[in-house]
């Protein structure tokens, strides 16, 4: 699976829709590239791209914590 598909099933579970995170039919037009105002979802991006590109678990949490630091 690529980024993008593993994103866009992310996108597409339950609980994003029912959180009104991001309705269903949006979730499978979502790109990869696309930037969005939902911190949720880049954090999502933030973490599997660590994990395909096969980095540490710290390195990601990092990342995440340094994007989360970043966006207050």
């Amino acid at each position: 699976m690529t980024r993008e598909e593993i994103l866009q099933s992310f996108l597409a579970d339950e609980l994003f829709s029912e959180s009104n995170y991001l309705a269903r039919s949006e979730a499978s037009k979502f790109r990869w590239a696309t930037n969005s105002p939902i911190k949720l979802i880049e954090v999502l991006k933030v973490a599997i791209d660590g994990e395909i590109s096969g980095e540490s678990q710290a390195i990601t949490e990092r990342k995440i914590n340094t994007y989360l630091n970043s966006q207050q």
